[in-house]
C-alpha cells in the first residue's frame, strides 16, 4: 500500500512539475486506543499508527530560498507560499499552513530549505479524527531532513511540528499526535507519559485482538472554538486545584467551585486511570476488561467532555450491540470523526460490514470502514 502511494507522488509530481522528485518522506496517520483530551495537561494516552499515510515528494527550484510551489492531490489544488511568521490578518488556516509552519521552523533552526516543488498524495482521510495534520507536519520535517542531509532529535521533532500547528493552524493540541507518528513501532502501541514524554511499548496481540476504525462522515474542525475551549476549562481547573489534573484525584475535582470545570476536570482525572487500566488489561488479555474501558472513555468523552456528537454516539451504540464487537470509542479530539473498534481478528470483517450497514440505515451516513494495522512512523524513501 505504501510503495502504490510512492509511486504515485512520483508520477504527479512528474505531472505537476515535469521532473522526477528527489526525495520522498511519509507519515502515517494514528489512532488513540484510550486517553483523549489528556495530553495537554500531562497525562496519559496509548496510540498507535495507522497504515494509512501522507506521502510528499520535493524537487529543488531555481528561485530563491523560501519559495515553495505545491500542489496536493488531497485538495486538487495548487499553491505558492512563501516561509514566513504566522500572518494573523489572513482568516481561517488552510491545509498549506501546516506545510508553511514546518518549513518555516525547520529554516529557522539551521535547516536548508532551498526553492522547492512539493507535491501531497495520501490515502489517509481528513477531518476523520486519524491526525492527518499531524501525519502532513511529520511528512514535510522528515522531507526537510532528506534534503538538507540532517536529523532533528525525535522530541525536537516532535515539538517542532507541534509549534507548527499552535502557531501557523491556531490549534493548541498537545503532543499526542506528533508523538506517537514520530515514535511509532510496528506491532505496538505506545503507553505516552505526556509529562515526561517518553512511552513504553505496549505489544498488540494481533492473533487476538484486530481494528476498524469507521469514519462517521461528520468532519470535525479543531480550529474552531470547541478544542480551544477544552484546553482553557482544563488550565482553569488546574489554577483552582493549585495542580496538574495528572496529580488531582476524584476527591480534589469535587471542590472545583463551578459544575463545568468538575465535569471537564472528572474526564481527564478518570481518563487517566482508564488508560493506565487499559493498559494493564491488555497486558493480561484481558480483553473483555479493555473493552469495557473504551466504552466507558466514549461516556465519559460524551457527557463530561462533550467533545462528542449525535451520529458518533450512535455510532459507538452500533457498535456495543453488534455480536464480535469487545469494545468501541470515538477516537481524537472529538466534534465529530471516527470511532475505534476492537474485535476479534476472525469476526472483524463480519463486524464492520454489520456496523457500517446499520450506521447507514440510522443516519444516512455511507461509510467505508478501514480495517487498520499497526506500522511504524514517519520515514524517507528513496
Amino acid at each position: 500500500m505504501l510503495e502504490t502511494l510512492l509511486q504515485q507522488v512520483r508520477e504527479t509530481h512528474l505531472e505537476q512539475f515535469g521532473v522526477v522528485p528527489q526525495w520522498l518522506a511519509s507519515a502515517p496517520g494514528r489512532v488513540n486506543l484510550i486517553g483523549d483530551h489528556t495530553d495537554y495537561t500531562g497525562g496519559f494516552a496509548l496510540p498507535f499508527a495507522i497504515n494509512r499515510y501522507t506521502v510528499v515528494s520535493a524537487s529543488p527550484i531555481a528561485s530563491g530560498a523560501g519559495e515553495v510551489r505545491i500542489f496536493s492531490t488531497l485538495s486538487n489544488t495548487a499553491v505558492n507560499i512563501t516561509l514566513g511568521a504566522p500572518d494573523a490578518s489572513a482568516g481561517e488556516p488552510q491545509w498549506h499552513d501546516y506545510i508553511r509552519g514546518v518549513l518555516t521552523l525547520m529554516a529557522a533552526e539551521g535547516f536548508a530549505v532551498p526553492g522547492l516543488s512539493i507535491c501531497v498524495h495520501g490515502d489517509l482521510p481528513v477531518g476523520s479524527g486519524l491526525s492527518s495534520s499531524a501525519s502532513l507536519e511529520l511528512a514535510i520535517a522528515t522531507l526537510v531532513e532528506g534534503i538538507a542531509d540532517r536529523k532533528l532529535g525525535s522530541q525536537e521533532k516532535i515539538l517542532l511540528c507541534q509549534r507548527a500547528e499552535h502557531e501557523y493552524a491556531q490549534v493548541p493540541c498537545g503532543i499526542l499526535d506528533q508523538f506517537s507518528i514520530c515514535e511509532a513501532q510496528k506491532d505496538q502501541g505506545l503507553l505516552l507519559d505526556c509529562r515526561s514524554q517518553s512511552a513504553e511499548k505496549v505489544t498488540l496481540t494481533a492473533d487476538k485482538i484486530a481494528f476498524v476504525v469507521i469514519d462517521s462522515q461528520v468532519s470535525h474542525q479543531h480550529s474552531g472554538g470547541g478544542y480551544a475551549a477544552r484546553r482553557a476549562q482544563c488550565e482553569a481547573a488546574q489554577d483552582e486545584l493549585g495542580c496538574s489534573l495528572r496529580d488531582a484525584t476524584a476527591a480534589s475535582v469535587a471542590t472545583l467551585s463551578e459544575p463545568l470545570l468538575r465535569q471537564r476536570a472528572g474526564h481527564v482525572v478518570s481518563e487517566n486511570a482508564r488508560v493506565g487500566d487499559f493498559a494493564q488489561a491488555l497486558a493480561q488479555e484481558d480483553f473483555l476488561r479493555a473493552g469495557e474501558l473504551m466504552f466507558a472513555s466514549h461516556a465519559s468523552l460524551r457527557d463530561d467532555f462533550e467533545v462528542s456528537c449525535p451520529d458518533v454516539d450512535s455510532l459507538v451504540e452500533i457498535c456495543r450491540n453488534t455480536k464480535g464487537v469487545i469494545g468501541a470509542r470515538m477516537t481524537g479530539g472529538g466534534f465529530g470523526g471516527s470511532v475505534i473498534v476492537m474485535a476479534p481478528p476472525s469476526e472483524l470483517a463480519a463486524v464492520a460490514k454489520t456496523i457500517a450497514e446499520q450506521y447507514r440505515a440510522s443516519t444516512g451516513h455511507d461509510t467505508q470502514p478501514l480495517v487498520v494495522d499497526v506500522v511504524s512512523g514517519c520515514a524517507l524513501h528513496d
